[in-house]
This record gives C-alpha cells, structure tokens and sequence, in this order.
C-alpha cells in the first residue's frame, strides 16, 4: 500500500477517534462521566483541529469534512463559552456602585501564603471569595485579616473550607445560617446600605467523584440563598458542564462568558496553567448585578490561578 495511503488512513481512523470524543461531550447531562468528558472539550477541540490541517495535507477531504462538521457543532454548542468571547466587558450602571471580588483556591498545603496575600492586596478587592481553607498563623486568612475583618467559613475538610472574608460589613439584614458543609459558606454583605449575598462554593469533580451527588445534597441550601447574589468558587467543572449549569439554574446566577483556563495539576510548569489548563473557576451573578470584567491574576502558589472580577450593581 502506498505511504500516501497508509496515511490517509492512519489520519482518517485519529479523526474518527477525536470527533467520536468530542461529540460524546456534549451528551453531558446523560451521565456523569459525559460530563467529566465534556472538562477537555476545548482540547478536544483543538487537536481536531490540527488533524483537520493535516488531513487536508494528505488529501484525506472526507476526514476533514467530518472533522468541520464536528467543530462547528461544537463551538455552537459551547457558545459562549469559546475562547475570545466575552460579553460583558462594556456594561456599567451609571452612578451604580462597583464592586471588586476575587476568586481562588488557595490549596490547602500552599507554602507561598504570603506571595498569595500579596497577589490579592494588590488586586484591592472589596470580597474574597476563597476554597480549601485551613488554619495557622501564616494561613492565608490570618494574613488578610487586617484588612478583609469580615471572615465566615462554615464547615472544614481535610483541605480546609469554603470561606468568604470581606472589608464590607456585615448587613443587618443578614439572615443566612452556615449548612453543615465545608464546599458553601455564605453571607449578606452591606454594599451601600443594599444587602447583597456573597457565597464561596467547591464542587467535586464529576466522575467518579458524586459530584451531582453533592449538589442534591446542597439543593435547598443553593435556592434558598438570597438575591442579589454572587457566587463564586471551584466548580471543578467548565462553564459548559451539567455541573456549573445546574448550580447556576438552582441559585438563578449566570456564569460569565469567555474562556480562561485557571487549574493545571502543580506537576506541570506554571506557565502552562494560563493556556493548558481547564476552565474550573467561576464568577456568577444574578439578574440584578451585571460583570463588567473577568481576568486571571499571576500566580500565587496554588495549582489554580485567581481571578477578579467587577461586578456593577
């Protein structure tokens, strides 16, 4: 058989085996293990991509119109969520407060707490929302104290808690009460006179990791929180998964859009995390706030990148 041939065929069988992957993705609200599929969809994506180019060059034109097919129902059903999308970059209120969160997972055995202190100081945010965290005095917590007094973490793990910490007071119209859970804490902050919930949440990873499991358990918790809400935290899911959708349809928040990988395992060079990695945290509003802007933060010592967001009132 000729070489031309053998590797037309060679090409043909990878296409199969790629689009076969990536279309089994978006079946992710059948089952769990769709959905921990449907985490590499982007790099799915992206490597069929590169056999669609390659199949063009050994002539193998019916794999690069499966291939095309393939991508095009994807991307659509991944809208809008593709990387360079991001629709809320324009929007403020006029006259409308503005408020400045971060989120980040600081992993529990983080040895550079001060470097991650300093990365959230110089961010000047008014909320924090945070996952895994412990204490100690060099613990991240402990260190911001001074200037975020407000700290709620309701339940701890092994690798710690969910927590929010805050510069904002308390609102006296606060009425949550912490669930026995180490993956949600939340509470109503004064912003401007308005009470507004902020909620730190970490999810589970969904196969075969019970995280549909988790969120039945934490269903009621999730609906009863309080509007306006932001609710941030480690999803352990992308944007497009059942699991972010379906906390997003209990709390009646939207994740933003656009595409901004934070997690890749600390075995890999950290510079890697920003391109590489998977899109596991999230930013999510109700309906009475808007996102103005979403970007990642530099790296502070965790195997997730932080993120800050403005969120106009």
């Amino acid at each position: 058989m000729p070489l031309r041939s053998l590797l037309r065929r060679g090409v043909s069988m990878l296409v199969i085996a790629c689009a076969l992957a990536l279309l089994a993705t978006l079946f992710n609200r059948l089952h769990p293990f769709f959905d921990s599929l449907s985490q590499f969809r982007m790099h799915f994506a992206v490597l069929l991509a590169a056999l669609f180019a390659i199949a063009l060059l050994v002539g193998a034109r019916r794999a690069a119109i499966v291939e095309a097919a393939c991508l095009l129902v994807a991307m659509v059903a991944t809208y809008p969520f593709i990387p360079g999308f991001a629709s809320g970059a324009a929007f403020a209120q006029d006259g409308g407060p503005v408020l400045r969160v971060v989120q980040f997972n600081t992993r529990y055995d983080n040895s550079q707490t001060e470097r991650a202190a300093q990365v959230i100081r110089d961010a000047d945010a008014d909320v924090i929302l945070l996952q895994e965290v412990t204490d100690g005095p060099r613990s991240l917590v402990n260190l911001l104290r001074d200037a975020y007094p407000v700290q709620r973490r309701c339940g701890n793990a092994r690798i710690g808690g969910a927590t929010v910490i805050s510069r904002l007071p308390v609102s006296p119209d606060n009425t949550i009460k912490c669930v026995r859970s180490s993956a949600l804490s939340a509470i109503q902050l004064d912003v401007g006179g308005k009470a507004v919930t902020f909620a730190a949440y970490h999810g589970r990873w969904p196969w075969p990791y019970e995280q549909s499991w988790v969120i039945d358990r934490m269903s009621k918790s999730l609906e009863a929180l309080p509007h306006p809400l932001v609710f941030a935290g480690d999803f352990n899911a992308a944007p497009w998964s059942e699991g972010v959708q379906r906390v997003a349809r209990l709390t009646g928040t939207q994740p933003e859009s656009g595409y901004r990988p934070t997690w890749l395992s600390q075995r890999v060079s950290d510079t890697l995390r920003p391109w590489f990695g998977l899109p596991i945290d999230h930013v999510m509003v109700s309906d009475e706030l808007r996102i103005i802007s979403v970007r990642r933060l530099p790296f502070a010592g965790s195997d997730h990148l932080p993120m800050v967001a403005d969120i106009a009132l």
